[in-house]
């Protein structure tokens, strides 16, 4: 038994989830973002739809990372991401051929050794913030860049098209998803669409893990992050960062209504 699914992007434009889902899709995988917190014009749309339509979900990012600490922040961008959703399904690492042209166009070439080290260095990150890792990566990919260690420490999503593909039979190489055609057809979403098969019960393997779901103080946490956001207060980003003391000044200055006032004028002059 295996659950059909999708993963989209901006790429698939405003999608009509109510029909996606009575196409019999059972889950999605949503790009959430890349690189250095660039968020998918289409995610919080495409992520609240699947919330309000029992849609089981997971995020994926597409990195641009060429070390370690540029993949750990990917990764806080990621879990800053979806912060306040819940999600059913992992939080993948897309490491491709751009991203390894990207790091060449900075003078850095991609070892095996570099680029396993960035996957778990996104994955480690991604674990310690309560969310399920996972690795995208096609057969070329987890041979050349990859050491073997990396399918038994994560999950794999494997992206490999056959001409005629049977997504009842899980390849060996995919570890828990596969990613079995790049041009499948859904009612819903207008052009092609990245078509998924997913072997584990992923929202169990969450749940049991208590990934994927908020505690009362993360939830109590959100519903600040919002609160300051909608007062004008603070922007709501880079919540795990310290504070300085003129930027604490900003906000408080802001909580008491002088935001706009004659003084912040002259000052912003």
């Amino acid at each position: 038994m295996y659950k059909k699914g999708i993963d989209v992007s901006k790429w698939q434009g405003v999608i009509d989830w109510e029909r996606v889902k009575a196409a019999g899709i059972d889950f999605a995988m949503l790009r959430a973002g890349y690189g250095q917190g660039n968020i998918d014009p289409q995610f919080e749309r495409n992520a609240a739809e699947c919330e309000r339509l029992g849609i089981p979900y997971g995020v994926y990012w597409f990195s641009y990372a060429y070390t370690p600490e540029l993949a750990r922040s990917e990764a806080r961008f990621c879990a800053d991401a979806v912060r306040g959703k819940t999600l059913s399904y992992p939080a993948a690492f897309d490491f491709e051929y751009d991203s390894v042209d990207y790091a060449a166009e900075r003078g850095v070439s991609v070892t095996k050794a570099l680029a396993s080290g960035i996957v778990r260095a996104f994955c480690d990150e991604i674990s310690e913030r309560g969310l399920y890792p996972m690795v995208y990566a096609n057969p070329n990919y987890l041979a050349a860049y990859f050491d073997s260690e990396i399918p038994e420490e994560f999950d794999i999503w494997l992206a490999k098209w056959p001409r005629d593909p049977d997504p009842a039979v899980e390849p060996p190489q995919a570890g828990g998803m596969w990613q079995y055609s790049s041009s499948g057809s859904v009612d819903g979403i207008s052009g092609r669409v990245d078509m998924n098969a997913a072997y584990k019960d992923y929202p169990a393997l969450i749940r049991a893990e208590g990934g994927g779901t908020m505690t009362e103080y993360e939830r109590e946490v959100e519903a600040a992050r919002k609160w300051v956001m909608e007062k004008g207060i603070s922007d709501g980003t880079r919540p795990l960062e310290d504070v300085k003391r003129q930027e604490a000044w900003v906000m408080l200055y802001r909580m008491e209504g002088h935001a706009n006032d004659k003084l912040a004028g002259e000052v912003q002059e």
